[in-house]
C-alpha cells in the first residue's frame, strides 16, 4: 500500500511538473511576443507621429504650438524624393510596405493550377508565368495507410532528442539557417528580405495546393499516433515546412556559397543548409503530424520553386520543371533519400520550360545587393 502510494505520487508529481514544463514555454513565448511588441512601439514613439502612445503625440502637438514661427502655408524645402530611382524609393520604405511589394512582384509570377474546385483533386501544379513549373500527383488515403504509416512509429522515438527543436520549428525556421551564414539586419538587410520573400511565395502556393489536395494527417489514420504538438488545421501534402526549407536552402546556397546554383548537386553534396532543411522536414514527421511523402512533396516543391527565382532573377529564360509521383512514392525522407530520388525518373521527372517574366529595376538591385552581402 505504501509502495502504490509512492508510486502514485511520483506519478502524480511528474504529471504536474510537465504541465508546469509546457506552461513554462508558453509563458516565456508569451513574453516574447509581448517584448516584440514593445519593441515595436518603441521604434513607433521614436518617430514623430507614431502610433505608440496618445501622450507622445499630445506631446508633440503642444511642442509644435510652442516652438513653430508663423507660417502662411509656404513651402520652405524641396522633398528628396523627387526624380529619385525606383531602388531609393524602394529601400526607404517602411518595413510593412516593403514587403507587400516585394510580395506583389514575386508572387505575381507564380500560381497555383488546380483542374476541380468542387472536390478535392488527384494532380495539381504551381506555375510560373502561365508555364508549369512544378506537378504534383497525390497518394490516396489508402496508399498512405498502406506504404507510409509505418515510418511514423519509427520516427517517434526520435521524440525525446528532437523537442526542443520541433518546438522552435513550428514558427522559426530561419534561426537554424542563420548558424550556417550570418544574418543581421544591420549586415544582410537584403538576404533576410528576399529570404522572408521566398517564405511568402511558397506560403502562396503551398496553401492552396493543400486545400486542392485535402490529404489527411496521420492522427486521422491511426489513434496511436498521436503527435507531441498541434496537428495543423489545414491538408497534409505537401509539407509547408519541407517547401519553405528547401526553397529557403536553395536560394541561401546561391548566396552563402557563390557558386552552383543547381539545388541537386547541394542535396546531393548534402552541404549544411540542405542538411538543415531535411532535417526540420524529417521533425515534423517525428513530431507526429506528417508523411515522409508529404516532405518529399514539399521538398520537390521548394527546390523548383527557388531555382526558378533565381533564375528569373539571374534574367534566365527557361527553368527546370519537375514532376512528383506521390501517387507511387512508398520510400522514407531523409537528405540520401531525396537525392537517390531525384535521380529516379519514375518518380521525379525533370524538365524544362521557357518563360517570360520581367523583372522590375528595384527588384534587380535587390538581387545584387544581396549578392553583394557574401
Amino acid at each position: 500500500m505504501g509502495k502504490g502510494h509512492c508510486d502514485m505520487s511520483t506519478e502524480s508529481t511528474e504529471a504536474v511538473e510537465a504541465v508546469e514544463a509546457v506552461e513554462a514555454v508558453e509563458a516565456v513565448e508569451a513574453v516574447e511576443a509581448v517584448e516584440a511588441v514593445e519593441a515595436v512601439e518603441a521604434v513607433e514613439a521614436v518617430e514623430a507621429g507614431g502610433g505608440g502612445s496618445a501622450l507622445v503625440s499630445s506631446a508633440l502637438g503642444r511642442a509644435r504650438d510652442g516652438t513653430a514661427r508663423y507660417w502662411a502655408g509656404d513651402a520652405s524645402r524641396i522633398p528628396n524624393s523627387t526624380g529619385r530611382s525606383s531602388w531609393d524609393a524602394f529601400r526607404t520604405m517602411a518595413q510593412g510596405p516593403r514587403i507587400t511589394t516585394i510580395d506583389h512582384a514575386i508572387q505575381g509570377w507564380f500560381s497555383v493550377d488546380l483542374a476541380n474546385h468542387a472536390t478535392a483533386n488527384t494532380e495539381g501544379h504551381a506555375t510560373l508565368a502561365g508555364k508549369k513549373l512544378v506537378t504534383l500527383r497525390k497518394p490516396s488515403d489508402t496508399f498512405l495507410a498502406s506504404h507510409q504509416l509505418a515510418y511514423l512509429r519509427a520516427a517517434a522515438d526520435l521524440r525525446a532528442d528532437r523537442l526542443a527543436e520541433i518546438r522552435v520549428q513550428t514558427a522559426n525556421i530561419m534561426s537554424f539557417f542563420a548558424t550556417v551564414g550570418y544574418l543581421s539586419r544591420a549586415a544582410t538587410p537584403w538576404t533576410i528580405a528576399l529570404a522572408g520573400a521566398v517564405v511568402r511565395l511558397c506560403k502562396h502556393l503551398e496553401m492552396p495546393l493543400k486545400h486542392g489536395f485535402d490529404v489527411a494527417r496521420p492522427i486521422s489514420m491511426s489513434y496511436a499516433v498521436q503527435p507531441i504538438i498541434h496537428t495543423p488545421g489545414h491538408g497534409a501534402w505537401p509539407s509547408g515546412h519541407a517547401t519553405e526549407s528547401f526553397a529557403v536552402a536553395t536560394v541561401l546556397t546561391r548566396l552563402f556559397y557563390q557558386g552552383d546554383t543547381d539545388p541537386v548537386n547541394a542535396v546531393t553534396a548534402q552541404n549544411e543548409l540542405m542538411r538543415h532543411a531535411a532535417r526540420i522536414a524529417m521533425n515534423r514527421t517525428v513530431a507526429g503530424v506528417h508523411f515522409p511523402t508529404d516532405s518529399m512533396a514539399g521538398a520537390v516543391l521548394g527546390m523548383t520553386v527557388g531555382q526558378a527565382l533565381i533564375r528569373v532573377l539571374d534574367g534566365e529564360k527557361t527553368v527546370p520543371t519537375r514532376t512528383f509521383h506521390g501517387d507511387r512514392y512508398t520510400g522514407d525522407f531523409n537528405l540520401t533519400v531525396l537525392a537517390q530520388t531525384l535521380n529516379l525518373p519514375s518518380v521525379i521527372e525533370t524538365g524544362q520550360a521557357a518563360v517570360q517574366v520581367t523583372v522590375p529595376a528595384w527588384l534587380e538591385r535587390l538581387w545584387a545587393e544581396a549578392q553583394a552581402e557574401w
